[in-house]
């Protein structure tokens, strides 16, 4: 796989993940601590629907970046000592 495929992969499971544990949350009433930090470190994202959505495109940018970041620097190290 590309770089740009896993980074793909990676933003798409994480928003996935952030969308389904932020539901769940809901639920039960009293958020996890570890969400509430990410409630603070994504600009927009609250326990609205619109801040449900903001979240979901801070949580796929975040994981794109990422996963595109540790996919080309793996490649890169194994190219480099493999290659």
């Amino acid at each position: 796989m590309s770089p740009f495929e896993i980074a793909i992969c990676s933003g798409i499971i994480w928003a996935s993940i952030l969308i389904v544990w932020t539901l769940a949350e809901l639920t039960t009433g009293d958020p996890h601590p570890l969400l509430v930090l990410i409630m603070q470190v994504y600009d927009g994202f609250d326990f609205t629907p619109w801040g449900l959505i903001v979240g979901g495109t801070w949580a796929f940018a975040d994981g794109f970046v990422s996963g595109f970041v540790i996919s080309w620097f793996g490649k890169a190290l194994f190219w480099f000592f493999f290659g």
